[in-house]
């Protein structure tokens, strides 16, 4: 191809306004021919001879960097390059110059012929300064909120085929929320999550997959058990290239789920209990009955009152802080006339947390009501042994309480799971942060509670 040719059709989308030439150069012999056109860019009567030639006319403060350049170019297999630099002609102007070019190699990868146009955009660049100017404030302003706002941000560059045949994801900018909200680590950036975070759920791959398919926008809610979180996502394609980007702003609302998780176990328990009052009741009746008829009424209203009793301590507690004897005894004097006979209690003074109060309340109520049911306090015999303990330093300081029931009537795990077992063990694990052991040995059942002493005890 002449240069002409080269020339012509390479700028018939350029402005007219703009001036252009062409070149060609041969890396092997270091021969270059400029056009016509590039020559009075340069402001000279006759073409450069080589590329030395050439480099005489690159600004003194751009030379090294086209000089690298060109190398790498060169050296690797590129098709094709695009730069831009200064140049100081004869006459001593300084034109801003934008250099682009084709790159023609032999089977082994070597440059043989390069094709360039050279483009003189100093007057376009003075032009568009202003607006460059105008860009970059608003980008600094962009920035800002981008760096400040609450909400987590990133951009996500999906790939819908990974190499295993999956839809993988990569994070390619994220602002400081991000990495606060999903406790993800810096590093993570540019890392695809497949392996990055490869306990990350399916899900989010396929929802940000779906959204980079068809270009639909989501608001969704969202768990993640892996980061132990729940999000609220908006999220949107950005673009429909190759690996498609998806936007993503969130915040993490794991407070309020777990507030309504709470809440809704609440609900729940008060439900329960309203259907268990009648067992109580029934308990306390069957252990009154058998006294003197005399005494039956007596009785049987002092242990009512009992139960109302339990009830004033935790609402004129207000749910705050309740010593450990004073709400196993609130749960527990209500089944048994002289708690110490029959229900033996064994730990320090310690005064429980609002939230350990609750669920731990809950969970002896139902622990009670349970061996007034079917355990150690459905008959004359049964005993029970609850006790609370704290040991080890600082962060790694343990809360220990158990049940342990013996003598009552021959007991079995349950063949299906109910609401009570939510109570005394999931409840009483999402408030102390701790584990639930629940055995079922024939003599009586024991329950088990190790959890961090901050999540339980007042300090």
């Amino acid at each position: 191809m002449a240069p002409e040719d080269f020339s012509r059709s390479h700028i018939l989308k350029l402005p007219e306004a703009w001036a252009v030439g062409t070149y060609e150069w041969r890396p092997g012999s270091d021969q270059v021919e400029w056009s016509p056109e590039l020559m009075r860019i340069y402001g000279v009567d006759a073409s450069a001879r080589n590329e030395q030639d050439f480099a005489k006319f690159v600004h003194p403060d751009d030379r090294s960097r086209v000089q690298a350049e060109a190398l790498s170019y060169l050296g690797t297999k590129a098709p094709g390059f695009s730069h831009t630099f200064r140049i100081v002609r004869p006459d001593g102007a300084v034109r801003l110059i934008l250099d682009r070019g084709s790159i023609e190699r032999d089977a082994e990868g070597r440059a043989q012929l390069i094709r360039g146009v050279n483009i003189d955009i100093t007057d376009q660049a003075e032009v568009n300064r202003e607006v460059h100017d105008r860009l970059k404030e608003s980008e600094a302003r962009f920035r800002m909120l981008f760096e400040a706002i609450d909400e987590g941000f990133c951009l996500l560059e999906v790939n819908l085929e990974g190499d295993d045949g999956r839809i993988d994801y990569r994070v390619t900018e994220a602002n400081p929320a991000f990495y606060l909200r999903t406790g993800f680590p810096k590093s993570i950036l540019g890392a695809w999550l497949r392996e990055g975070a490869p306990d990350l759920e399916d899900e989010w791959y396929q929802l940000y997959g779906e959204i980079a398919r068809t270009g639909e926008a989501k608001r969704f809610e969202q768990e993640s058990p892996a980061l132990g979180r729940w999000f609220d996502v908006y999220a949107f394609r950005i673009d429909a290239t190759e690996h498609p980007r998806v936007a993503v702003l969130f915040s993490d609302i794991s407070d309020r789920k777990r507030h309504e998780e709470h809440t809704h176990l609440l609900m729940r328990e008060v439900n329960h209990r309203s259907k268990n009052l009648l067992s109580v009741v029934q308990a306390i009746a069957r252990q009154t009955a058998p006294k003197e008829e005399g005494d039956f009424v007596e009785r049987f209203g002092g242990r009512l009152r009992a139960l109302a009793a339990e009830q004033d301590l935790l609402v004129k507690n207000s749910w705050t802080t309740v010593p450990v004897e004073d709400l196993v005894r609130s749960q527990l004097s209500h089944f048994v006339d002289g708690i110490e006979d029959r229900i033996r209690m064994d730990g320090p003074k310690a005064s429980l947390t609002p939230d350990a109060a609750q669920a731990l309340g809950m969970a002896l109520h139902e622990l009670a009501t349970n061996a007034a049911k079917y355990g150690a306090l459905s008959n004359a015999n049964g005993s029970i042994e609850i006790s609370w303990s704290s040991s080890g330093k600082e962060k790694d300081a343990e809360f220990v309480m158990t049940w342990i029931e013996r003598d009552g009537p021959p007991v079995s795990a349950p063949e299906r799971t109910g609401f009570g077992s939510v109570v005394t063990t999931k409840m009483v694990k999402m408030a102390t942060g701790g584990d639930v052991v629940v055995d079922y040995p024939a003599e009586g059942l024991n329950w088990k509670l190790t959890c961090p002493v901050g999540r339980v005890l007042q300090g």
